[in-house]
């Protein structure tokens, strides 16, 4: 049987029972374990059947069960982890994935879990010990043992399926406070997850929440809690049949510190969407800016300068003038400023940097930075500049455990100056960055919600940059409607400030579909906030909602009349479905207010334009020239309505001045209508041919185009006859200068 026809199966099963049908997913489960041929699976199986008819059976005879739910919620959790169990074991043999291929390395596969943590402790003993004594010379060796053995119990606990009793034991023994390194203990944790991720286990569940509780690190309690919440949104439809499960979570409930955390987690886990689009900006508008600027740049600068002095082009203003010309300068400030709310703006830099060995484990990607890794040794080596660099390193709020490796790695081969230098500019940049978050960022009461957005960006960077990462599951799709649902953690995602928060968000950074959600939620308990609603209503104006948008602007100047913005977007809705009067209505009810605004004064022409009032259209477009300072807004309103109005020398006078400027296809289509009216015949075949070629020689919409003003050209006094027959002139002229 075929891995994916399993995976097919598997999801089939899970909607059955998701729907509660029983049967369905008895039938498809016995067809999975008929492939299987396991006397175990079969008995299992039957024995659940067997219970689910008698089940049934009581509720036909009438017997009143107390107990029917328990039993019916065991049935349905137990078939789940039949499931699991019957694909996992038909999978070993034909599944080729990362999870099945480690599982069967000859590093863990014939050895059990509590094997694996006490060659893992006796490592650990052996290095403290060498570390007591200063036995410098084993230190190295003990403590690369430490590292391979940690990696070995991670990948063990990973694809450890199915867990066993003295399994949980195991790793509620490794998670005792000081049981282990720290960092050890928070890659332990971090495997637990992905082992939930790949199959559902309420006790893995409960023994995270017994670190995020217990142990002493934050580190560790952050990602424990992190894989609670990771468990809770990839599997919320079923958490409700698992009762014990719930109530830890309900309990937890009046632990602020929890409260707390889970904020920080989950805004963080929100904000993760955002990394893609700064990779963007990063990757196609300020690096090809800075790559346009290069030469002038250098240019500008003295050789001898650039010899001698490194920091000549941070302070040389020329190119500060260079960098605000091109805008780079504007796009650095707004990266700055996301990166101090604690978005993810360094994917896009390390994104090329995972290709070393270090990354071949997949531990590796998620075990928090410390100084005294063996690769971070082997890249910096021994001398005071290189522990100076990694303590400044591991201190930095900035960069995420899994940059901070690649950082390292990446001096390992560069000249020895070179290293110093970017060791150099580094500090004093990371420098300056605690400088400006030291009021805030660094305080400890933020010491956690930093640890959060570091540990959330390595999860990151594994489910999108991992080389086999199509096998991950990718928590970060999570709709967020989905997170807003989940019942045990609703005290939190619908707190009020959480959700104006999250909504202001989402609104900035032009979210509009998910902030929709937000303030839907918001709106019910907040009806006197004029702003609220008006932002609700530009969400919903920015998806062409109209109908929606506009009832709540309405809302919005009810409770604040006479709110230019709120009248303007009102008109605007209101023009958008075509119902131009009451628009123009609201539009002067805005420019009574604010007579001198352009874009109200530009808009009441346009309404008067949609109704043939030309002369009032261009009495409005006339006044926005005049209190335009470039005098460019309302040019091509005046000329293509004088051309309307029947005013054929003002047009032309009008498309003379456009023309002479920055003309662009449509202007050169209408001034050549223009012409032809005037009786320009050639000069308007001339137009209309720079109007093809400035349109990138599309003939095809050209044509679109032209049709599309057939109506205008009679009513001006064209004869009906005479346009194909000047059309086509057109087409032949363009065809001939496009094949030449």
């Amino acid at each position: 049987m075929l891995s994916k026809e399993i995976t097919e199966s598997q999801q089939y099963i899970y909607n059955a029972l998701k729907q509660c049908h029983l049967q369905k997913a008895f039938a498809r489960l016995r067809m999975l374990s008929a492939q299987l041929q396991e006397w175990d699976a079969d008995t299992k199986l039957n024995d659940l059947e067997t219970s689910y008819r008698y089940m049934i059976q009581y509720l036909l005879d009438g017997i009143i069960d107390p107990k029917r739910t328990h039993v019916y919620n065991h049935l349905i959790t137990a078939t789940y982890h039949l499931t699991d169990v019957i694909c996992d074991k038909l999978r070993v043999n034909c599944d080729m994935t990362l999870y099945y291929t480690t599982r069967k390395s000859h590093r863990i596969a014939n050895k059990t879990l509590s094997q694996l943590y006490s060659a893992l402790d006796n490592s650990v003993n052996e290095l403290s010990l060498s570390e007591l004594i200063h036995d410098n010379k084993s230190i190295i060796p003990k403590r690369k043992e430490v590292e391979h053995n940690a990696e070995d119990f991670f990948d063990k606990i990973w694809t450890n399926f199915p867990t066993h009793t003295d399994d949980y034991a195991t790793l509620r023994d490794a998670l005792q406070p000081h049981h282990l390194p720290e960092s050890v203990s928070a890659m332990v944790v971090s495997a637990i997850t992905l082992n939930i991720i790949h199959s559902f286990d309420e006790t893995m569940i409960d023994i995270l929440i017994d670190a995020y509780l217990h142990h002493d690190s934050p580190e560790v309690q952050i990602r424990a809690l992190s894989g609670v919440l990771i468990s809770v949104l990839h599997y919320h439809p079923r958490l409700h049949l698992y009762a014990n499960l719930g109530n830890r979570l309900s309990l937890l409930q009046d632990n602020e510190q929890f409260n707390l955390d889970t904020r920080n987690i989950l805004f963080q886990f929100i904000r993760g969407r955002d990394t893609e689009k700064i990779s963007r900006k990063m990757t196609e508008e300020i690096l090809p800016k800075m790559m346009k600027i290069s030469p002038s740049l250098y240019k500008k600068i003295k050789e001898d300068d650039a010899l001698n002095e490194i920091e000549s082009l941070e302070q040389n203003p020329e190119w500060q003038e260079l960098l605000e010309q091109t805008g780079v300068t504007d796009n650095l400030m707004e990266l700055n400023e996301l990166q101090m709310q604690g978005a993810d703006v360094f994917m896009s830099t390390f994104a090329h940097l995972k290709g070393f060995s270090f990354f071949n484990s997949l531990a590796n990607w998620l075990v928090p930075f410390v100084t005294n890794h063996s690769a971070v040794y082997d890249a910096l080596g021994t001398e005071e500049w290189g522990k100076r660099f990694a303590d400044i390193l591991r201190s930095s709020g900035f960069l995420c455990n899994s940059d901070k490796y690649s950082f390292c790695l990446s001096l390992a081969h560069a000249p020895i100056e070179q290293r110093q230098m970017m060791a150099s500019q580094f500090r004093t940049e990371n420098a300056q960055m605690e400088e400006d978050a030291k009021a805030e960022l660094y305080k400890k009461s933020r010491e956690r919600e930093s640890i959060s957005n570091r540990y959330i960006q390595d999860l990151y960077r594994l489910i999108k940059l991992h080389p086999r990462r199509s096998e991950f599951l990718d928590i970060f799709s999570i709709p967020l409607n989905e997170l807003l649902q989940i019942r045990n953690i609703f005290h939190i995602t619908h707190e009020e400030k959480l959700l104006k928060s999250l909504g202001e968000y989402l609104f900035k950074n032009q979210y509009y579909n998910d902030a929709v959600q937000i303030f839907d939620i918001l709106s019910h308990n907040n009806y006197t906030d004029s702003e609220l609603f008006q932002k609700y209503a530009y969400c919903h104006q920015t998806l062409n909602n109209y109908h929606e948008a506009l009832e709540l602007y309405l809302k919005a100047d009810l409770i604040k009349p006479n709110n230019v913005w709120t009248l303007r977007h009102i008109a605007i809705c209101y023009r958008n479905l075509k119902k131009i009067d009451i628009a123009l209505d609201y539009f002067i009810r805005a420019n009574d207010i604010d007579p001198e605004n352009l874009s109200i004064n530009l808009n009441i022409g346009h309404c008067y334009l949609e109704q043939k009032m030309y002369d009032k259209a261009l009495s409005y477009y006339y006044k926005v020239d005049y209190l335009d300072s470039k005098g460019t807004k309302a040019r091509r309103p005046i000329a293509w309505c004088s051309f309307l109005a029947g005013k054929y020398e003002q047009a032309a006078s009008w498309y003379q001045k456009i023309l002479s400027a920055t003309p662009t296809a449509p202007d050169y289509l209408n001034a050549a209508h223009v012409a032809w009216v005037r009786g320009n015949i050639r000069e308007a075949i001339n137009l209309y041919l720079q109007c093809i070629e400035a349109d990138g020689n599309d003939i095809k919409r050209f044509t679109q185009n032209f049709e599309h003003d057939t109506q205008e050209l009679i009513d001006a006094g064209i004869k009906q006859e005479d346009i194909p027959i000047i059309l086509d002139q057109i087409v032949y002229q363009a065809s001939e200068k496009k094949n030449n």
